[in-house]
């Protein structure tokens, strides 16, 4: 990871840009001390002594962050390499089981080769430390997730183009418990993208993808199976209503086809909508409808059906300070597995949280944030509840103004 870094801090020197461009460099380093009612995601009513050994189930965490960017154009300003890196520390102070090490790692290149032609290429990994949507987290587990993409576009007119995209991933686990869950996807889409001069883009296609689970074992493949394909269809549009509103909407009608178990093949509708609304200068209101499929986290369940609505605010209070407000209300429907007892009940997931930073000087921003977390399950079962308060200090080079926004480099909202 660290030569990684390295050479994208000594990319400049050999990716020869043209004589007019300029290499955008961001830096960008972050601390923070944060307080967690219940990292390890206990049910209200248990009792974490015989867990930890105490009456407590809060911790504090300490992080600390660097990430790099950069975006160097090759033999164009089309032409690009794009790469943002970053690597970091989380140790809490009662629960060293949970200490790890997050990394990241994207490289692009997007290329355009003449005015009917144009594409990219990337790759991405990303190592953090699991987090179980519906159950208790006993001990360190640390994912990795490896995604290689490419994309060919062909334009038939300056607006119309159609792209041909390939993709494959892979998900791995360090804990021997969670081995079930790696996964591997190869997906292929192909689609109509109308882009207009004024931002907005519509999107129409279809897309086939292979998933495999290689470490299950018998019992898994007879409850959760080991392997299905996807087909979709989607529409896919971005409207700019104005310089002050946006709106969004995706629709992907998805069906499912497991290797053996058939019986549990399916076809969903989901969808992703989103209205930003710029109601003056220093205030924006955003609010979006999520329906979306997660693959299953337990032994039990095949699959998670969500549907999500969050809103959230955000106020410039003045030059140097902004605010925001975040809400969200999530259902999940639990599908069993094929030798699950049927009829799972539903959880419900509430969270309210919020943010403000404070500019203390050029590139030094002082942010705190705090989150609170309610998970409950329908019909009297086991609830969960987390709250988060974090206070932190990140620092921010750019060698030309708006290079860390440009290098997408991962801030905290």
């Amino acid at each position: 990871m660290l030569r990684l870094a390295v050479l994208a801090g000594l990319a400049p020197l050999w990716v020869c840009p043209p004589a007019h461009a300029v290499v955008d460099v961001a830096l960008q380093l972050d601390s923070s001390w944060a307080t967690e009612s219940n990292p390890l995601r206990l049910p209200v009513g248990s009792s974490p002594q015989a867990l930890l050994n105490r009456d407590a189930t809060s911790d504090s965490i300490l992080s600390v962050d660097a990430r790099l960017a950069m975006v160097a154009p090759l033999l164009s300003d089309q032409t690009r390499l794009e790469i943002t890196a970053g690597a970091g520390r989380r140790e809490y102070s009662q629960m060293p089981q949970l200490n790890y090490r997050p990394q990241q790692l994207e490289a692009r290149l997007v290329w355009e080769g003449d005015q009917w032609l144009k594409g990219r290429l990337g790759y991405r990994t990303d190592q953090t430390l699991y987090q179980p949507l519906n159950a208790v987290l006993v001990s360190r587990d640390v994912q990795t997730q490896r995604v290689t993409s490419s994309e060919v576009a062909v334009r038939v007119t300056p607006d119309l183009d159609l792209p041909l995209n390939f993709d494959r991933s892979s998900l791995r686990h360090e804990s021997a418990i969670n081995q079930y869950l790696d996964r591997n996807e190869t997906g292929t889409q192909l689609a109509l993208r109308y882009s207009s001069t004024l931002g907005s883009v519509f999107t129409a296609g279809a897309r086939y993808s292979d998933v495999d689970y290689p470490h299950r074992g018998a019992a898994d493949v007879a409850s959760l199976d080991d392997r299905y394909s996807d087909r979709q269809r989607f529409v896919d549009m971005t409207w700019v209503y104005s310089p002050f509103t946006t709106a969004a909407l995706r629709l992907n009608w998805v069906g499912r086809s497991y290797n053996t178990l058939q019986q549990s093949d399916f076809q969903h509708l989901l969808g992703h909508a989103r209205v930003a609304y710029l109601y003056s200068p220093k205030t924006r209101f955003d609010v979006e409808w999520v329906r979306q499929i997660y693959d299953s986290t337990t032994p039990n369940v095949l699959y998670y059906l969500s549907t999500a609505m969050r809103a959230s605010v955000g106020w410039r209070f003045s030059e140097f300070t902004r605010f925001r407000l975040i809400g969200s209300h999530e259902q999940q429907q639990n599908r069993p597995g094929f030798n699950a007892t049927a009829g799972l009940p539903d959880t419900h997931i509430n969270r309210l949280g919020g943010s403000i930073d404070y500019s203390v000087a050029p590139g030094w921003r002082l942010y705190a944030d705090g989150l609170r977390d309610r998970l409950t399950t329908v019909g009297g079962g086991s609830t969960v509840r987390n709250n988060v308060l974090r206070i932190g200090l990140e620092y921010t080079y750019e060698n030309v103004a708006g290079a860390a926004d440009r290098g997408r480099l991962n801030r905290r909202p």
